[in-house]
């Protein structure tokens, strides 16, 4: 798996744009990464500001209502499903693998989006393999990207995108995207206790009950 540090990564797909499916995303600042999926700990996001609400600077004075920003929304963790870390094609035995997607970094950045309503822009950033039976080409992949509701384990947003890289027999290919902006419903700020995001190649974004990990930096 990849270690690549996530100013590289935002920086990079937010000059590159998205892949088959996807629309340019102008700036990614705030995406608040997952470098490694080994990692076994809990990305818990970024704390609400204690100044956002009603705010009065004397006495008598009329409750200013202060704006909600990306900083005080407390964004939904990201899991790898089972299963969903990487695509192999080809046979099962490594000579007879053709080709093989990695997922490396995953990130997510949350917006809000008006009166009770959160956007969530999510990317992830991987590489392309080339295998033994396998020879130098451009190949694709499905990668499935979920927001689960965590009170009953149901989408709220499921959607399977097309990842492209190039690759030969020496080089490994690279592929990133990030997802339109994905609006969804937000009681809270807390959206970390509400949600989950989940990615992973093939179908395994329609598997929440099964998470593979969840990680933080």
């Amino acid at each position: 798996m990849m270690r690549l540090s996530f100013l590289r990564f935002a920086a990079s797909v937010a000059a590159a744009g998205l892949l088959s499916g996807c629309g340019t995303v102008e700036t990614l600042q705030n995406l608040v990464p997952h470098h490694n999926v080994n990692d076994e700990q809990l990305n818990l996001g970024v704390n609400p500001r204690q100044t956002a609400g009603t705010h009065a600077t004397r006495p008598g004075e009329k409750p200013v209502i202060l704006a909600v920003a990306s900083t005080d929304i407390d964004c939904p963790l990201i899991d790898v499903v089972e299963g969903g870390a990487s695509l192999r094609v080809g046979g099962a035995d490594n000579t007879s693998v053709r080709y093989q997607f990695n997922i490396g970094d995953t990130a997510r950045q949350c917006d809000p989006a008006g009166p009770g309503q959160a956007s969530i822009k999510i990317g992830v950033k991987g590489n392309l393999v080339i295998g033994a039976a396998g020879s130098a080409g451009t190949f694709s992949a499905p990668l499935r990207v979920a927001i689960i509701n965590e009170s009953d384990k149901k989408p709220v947003f499921s959607k399977t995108y097309t990842v492209q890289a190039t690759s030969n027999e020496q080089q490994v290919g690279q592929f990133q995207f990030v997802t339109d902006p994905i609006v969804v419903p937000m009681p809270t700020l807390q959206l970390a206790n509400i949600y989950t995001i989940n990615v992973g190649f093939g179908s395994g974004g329609e598997k929440p009950e099964k998470p593979r990990r969840r990680r933080r930096n």
